[in-house]
């Protein structure tokens, strides 16, 4: 099962959440979300890594409730897309940030600087390209892998962080050369 019908499957699961929470704007979920994620990097940062892990897990449910609510409510805005895309860049920074400075090892905060690389250029590269014309959304390792494996990381793995930001460094920056030559296959034919 590919992840576009995982997130079709989810998106089910979470339609009574939509509906429970569709009276709150969208864009107060969206900065909702940031605020929990950063509750769970308070966590992380003191070494609390599977309390952290679950509380990103609520994170997670509210960044994915923004989007559904908005479409739900016909709310959906080009604003409420920038902002959601802006305060994941913000969520992503200070989970990567605060297992960096969890102070497990040099070797774990060098590979946690290269994850948030390899995820901010990935972001990058599809922001740019969708500002020259094209769409470019596939990848090996998008956002929602990311999330994903942290969350699995800090609940099931913590032993093994290193482990897991090493497949997430590899991973991201891999996803962001994937993108640089598919953007450079569609630019040069003109496009999608």
């Amino acid at each position: 099962m590919g992840w576009s019908k995982l997130r079709d499957k989810a998106r089910l699961l979470f339609l009574p959440l939509v509906k429970a929470f569709s009276f709150v704007p969208p864009n107060i979920i969206t900065f909702s979300g940031l605020l929990v994620v950063i509750l769970a990097s308070m966590f992380i940062l003191k070494g609390n890594f599977r309390i952290g892990g679950v509380v990103l897990i609520a994170g997670s449910i509210l960044d994915a409730l923004d989007g559904q609510i908005a479409r739900l409510k016909g709310k959906t805005s080009k604003f409420g897309a920038f902002f959601d895309s802006t305060l994941d860049r913000y969520g992503e920074f200070f989970i990567f940030f605060s297992i960096a400075f969890s102070g497990e090892s040099a070797l774990l905060s060098s590979l946690c600087f290269a994850a948030i690389l390899g995820a901010f250029l990935t972001s990058y590269t599809r922001a740019r390209a969708e500002s020259l014309g094209i769409k470019i959304k596939e990848g090996f390792f998008t956002r929602a892998e990311r999330i994903v494996v942290i969350i699995i990381g800090l609940i099931i793995l913590p032993n093994y962080l290193i482990y897991i930001m090493a497949i997430l460094a590899i991973g991201s920056n891999i996803t962001a050369i994937q993108r640089i030559i598919i953007a450079y296959k569609r630019l040069e034919n003109g496009g999608d």
